[in-house]
């Protein structure tokens, strides 16, 4: 077993357990950011487990032994022929990791946070962060429901768990 495993499959079920918490607490009608504490686990696993897990690999949902998550994603037309849909697991993570690892999302929902949409463009030339916000350039996209994006966190830490979790104690 790779030395990281462990460090990785402990941060996946200490986000889960925050997670669990914070739903619950919200639940019980204490004034907790749930949507937040979602992203920024979000941010965590995503970006730096990504890397561990699923860069440069293919895994379907099949193989990953996850029912797929349904995201709406933008369909390619004359005004955004690049625009592609992902189909696999590990495709969809990857891609939401680019989204926020390049702050290529925005919030949906005013005041209350419902979800956020995310997307990829290809890195600009010049680096002007503000190309990154053209919707011409996009060559994916997505809208995540708070839910969706739960799921997508559970589903993370579950293919973790799966993967290494019968070497490591909870």
């Amino acid at each position: 077993m790779n030395p990281g495993d462990q460090k990785t499959l402990t941060i996946a079920r200490r986000s889960r357990k925050n997670l669990e918490f914070m739903y619950k607490e919200k639940g019980n009608g204490a004034d907790v950011e749930e949507f937040t504490q979602l992203l920024n686990s979000m941010l965590g696993m995503l970006i730096c487990l990504r890397e561990e897990y699923f860069k440069r690999a293919e895994v379907s949902w099949e193989d990953a032994g996850i029912k797929p998550i349904d995201v709406r994603q933008e369909k390619s037309d004359d005004a955004h022929p690049d625009l592609r849909e992902v189909k696999s697991f590990s495709k969809l993570v990857s891609n939401t990791r680019h989204a926020f690892a390049h702050n290529c999302f925005e919030l949906v929902g005013n005041p209350a946070i419902t979800g956020n949409k995310v997307w990829n463009v290809p890195d600009p030339p010049d680096h002007d962060p503000k190309k990154r916000t053209d919707p011409k350039k996009r060559t994916w996209e997505a809208e995540f429901s708070e839910q969706h994006l739960r799921e997508l966190a559970y589903c993370f830490v579950d293919y973790i768990e799966r993967r290494h979790g019968h070497e490591m104690p909870k």
